[in-house]
């Protein structure tokens, strides 16, 4: 067997010539770089993919985020124009206050001065009852020395 093994190497070392061995090697080399060329190519377009993947992902939060953006302003915006309104109805409402205040303080004063002139009338009028009580008590008399005088 080992006779056969030989001149089977011997009968492909014959066939294998110096020539044919460097196109052997020459079609290696050139399938090799054809399979690491097809390989780079295969490469760079996967992350050529990738790169407009991510691109258009970046460009929609882009788009969220300046439309987020907007709507924020506008948030804003009318936040600030409720805060005007809130403002003026509070510059209202202390004006309304004031007001009342002043109302209040007037109908107190008014309630003195009441108060005043009802203890002023209730004076007055004790006074006229006293003078009335007087006059009542002269007119007795008047009239009951009036009834003496004839009698004298």
């Amino acid at each position: 067997m080992y006779e056969k093994c030989k001149i089977y190497l011997n009968a492909v070392k014959s066939q294998v010539t110096v020539k044919r061995f460097i196109m052997l090697a020459c079609a290696l080399l050139l399938i090799i770089g054809a399979c690491q060329l097809i390989d780079g190519y295969l490469t760079a377009r996967g992350n050529y993919h990738r790169a407009l993947e991510r691109l258009e992902q970046t460009q929609n939060e882009l788009n969220r985020s300046r439309r987020l953006n907007q709507e924020l302003k506008l948030v804003i915006e009318r936040s600030s124009e409720l805060n005007s309104q809130a403002g003026d109805r509070i510059t209202r409402i202390e004006d309304y206050q004031r007001r009342t205040e002043q109302g209040i303080g007037r109908a107190q004063n008014y309630q003195q001065e009441t108060e005043r002139r009802v203890s002023e009338g209730i004076g007055n009028n004790n006074r006229a009852s006293e003078l009335i009580g007087r006059s009542l008590r002269i007119i007795e008399r008047v009239e009951s020395g009036t009834k003496e005088q004839p009698k004298n």
